[in-house]
């Protein structure tokens, strides 16, 4: 089994991110998880972009509600929720607005009623365009907290996202966990292997992480604290390609344990 923790989809009129993306289809991405045999995602959607790939804030006309794309991701989960034989199944991440919005009664009503598709949430202080350690991340993650629901963050060091503020942030919250997608992109990856080292609710992904730097976390931190991400589909249908050679290390080791860890046991521990 193979369960992909870091999976994007969505449409939005402006794009986002250092790959400028701006339409990623549900069904692009079952293609490819079928296509290399990915058993399951948990999926956030692009709609909860603030800002666009030059920093820029999203134009008001164009931004999509927060409590509407959640809407929007949880129907598409809900068709895709692996009950067919053979088809890949989806669970949410809600990718949260703390810039443009707020946590409303509706929306804690929402994803109350919807539990059973939703996993956890996604925050983006990069495309949200402020620090992880600004008091407006705080609503959302208190109600995480509250919901016992983990907590996925995007993590490079450009003052709004570096894996250093999620150990603060994570200090606060000792009771919700945390998982550092990237492990801090673009960089070697150190800081981010000591902090997961480190923190008992950190944990990191391999998306865009070097095969070796994705070996040394999970000797140093152990193979229990790191999970296989990929950011499918940012690359297409064949994002999966890229990852063919982890997989295969990873089942060529001879403790069969580290690859079951990484690959699905830690998302279905983490995430349920």
């Amino acid at each position: 089994m193979i369960i992909d923790s870091h999976t994007h989809i969505g449409h939005i009129l402006y794009p986002v991110g250092k790959n400028r993306v701006s339409n990623l289809p549900a069904e692009q991405l079952i293609e490819a998880m079928d296509k290399y045999s990915i058993n399951q995602a948990l999926v956030s959607s692009i709609e909860g972009a603030e800002f666009d790939s030059e920093k820029n804030p999203a134009p008001p006309g164009k931004q999509i509600p927060q409590l509407q794309s959640f809407k929007n991701l949880v129907k598409i989960i809900r068709q895709h929720d692996g009950t067919l034989p053979g088809s890949p199944g989806l669970k949410a991440l809600l990718w949260i607005k703390p810039h443009t919005e707020d946590v409303t009664p509706a929306l804690v009503q929402f994803i109350e009623e919807n539990r059973d598709c939703i996993a956890g949430f996604k925050m983006h202080p990069a495309l949200s365009n402020m620090s992880f350690r600004d008091e407006r991340f705080l609503p959302y993650l208190k109600l995480a907290d509250n919901l016992s629901m983990p907590v996925q963050v995007h993590t490079e060091n450009d003052g709004r996202s570096d894996p250093a503020f999620v150990e603060q942030v994570a200090a606060d919250f000792p009771g919700l966990d945390f998982v550092m997608v990237h492990m801090g992109l673009n960089t070697d990856n150190t800081e981010a292997i000591r902090i997961i080292r480190d923190n008992a609710n950190i944990y990191g992904d391999t998306c865009e992480v070097e095969i070796d730097n994705v070996f040394k976390a999970m000797e140093v931190c152990g193979s229990e604290k790191i999970l296989f991400g990929t950011d499918a589909i940012v690359h297409g249908t064949d994002t999966y390609k890229g990852y063919l050679p982890l997989i295969h290390e990873l089942r060529s080791r001879p403790d069969k344990n580290d690859a079951d860890n990484i690959l699905y046991e830690n998302c279905l521990r983490l995430f349920g």
